[in-house]
């Protein structure tokens, strides 16, 4: 007789409520291009779908995204950047790669690159194509339009390298075909999406050197950070010089954990024997 059943009511109400506000999550998501946390903490979910569909057909590009969220979050929390978006946005920046994925070295498990006996401008347009099919594919699983912009800015306006170095030196004396060897852009627009565009290009990289020491990561981090600077790719991006040397710092530190030395384990002189 004592119990007030106004306050049952009360929490009823409020029960309802919290229900009908995650309809509100989207209705206001798809209505203002807003994206909340809970929005981000589902796509970031390496279970979903689309994550497990990458994980099987390109593993070595799963494994590069993985890594770079990792590295990307981690210098994003020193620049006061949106962490979680972040981390979403590098786990799905790839995903273009799922129509060719041998195209791409880290997922040639057998030693065969098909592009190898291609033209360069050829062979360097099927890399190329990877961001428009990325963002083909992103559009048809209905990904929100702030994780296709890092799809679309990942590699900015830059070139691609290999093939672009390649065919200069092959061919010092032939006019180049500049379109033909660089990416579409746009370049990044924002602090997160120009730190994804730094810490791609340096953990992709970091795979090619030869020795990892303290000197050769120093170098490859501020090589390749530096001419993304000198080739105006951050000029449009909300990021200031300050931000940039700290990310490379975080970037060196990440790294060299990442590829320590590690003790070899002493091999036996002689058997022990048996008591």
């Amino acid at each position: 007789s004592n119990i007030d059943w106004t306050f049952y009511l009360f929490f009823g109400i409020n029960a309802l409520l919290l229900l009908f506000a995650y309809g509100l999550i989207y209705i206001f998501e798809k209505t203002f291009g807003f994206l909340s946390n809970v929005t981000l903490v589902e796509l970031s979910n390496v279970n979903s779908p689309l994550l497990l569909k990458l994980s099987e057909i390109a593993p070595g590009t799963f494994q590069h995204s993985l890594q770079l969220a990792n590295l990307v979050t981690e210098a994003g929390k020193k620049i006061n950047a949106n962490t979680l978006l972040l981390r979403v946005g590098a786990m799905y920046h790839d995903i273009g790669k799922l129509k060719n994925p041998t195209y791409f070295t880290e997922n040639q498990l057998s030693g065969i690159n098909p592009l190898a006996d291609l033209q360069y401008e050829t062979a360097a347009q099927h890399i190329i194509e990877h961001v428009q099919e990325g963002v083909k594919i992103a559009e048809r699983e209905g990904l929100p339009d702030r994780i296709i912009d890092f799809i679309k800015t990942h590699h900015g306006k830059s070139r691609t390298r290999y093939f672009y170095n390649s065919f200069i030196n092959k061919y010092p004396d032939l006019p180049v075909n500049e379109k033909a060897f660089m990416y579409d852009g746009p370049s990044p627009k924002s602090k997160e999406q120009a730190l994804l565009m730094m810490g791609d290009a340096v953990e992709a990289s970091s795979k090619s050197l030869s020795e990892y020491s303290d000197e050769t990561i120093n170098l490859l981090v501020d090589t390749i950070i530096n001419k993304q600077i000198a080739d105006g790719l951050l000029k449009d991006a909300k990021i200031t010089f300050v931000d940039v040397e700290t990310v490379k710092e975080v970037f060196k530190e990440k790294l060299k954990t990442i590829y320590h030395t590690r003790v070899v384990y002493p091999e036996l002189n002689k058997e022990p024997e048996e008591a």
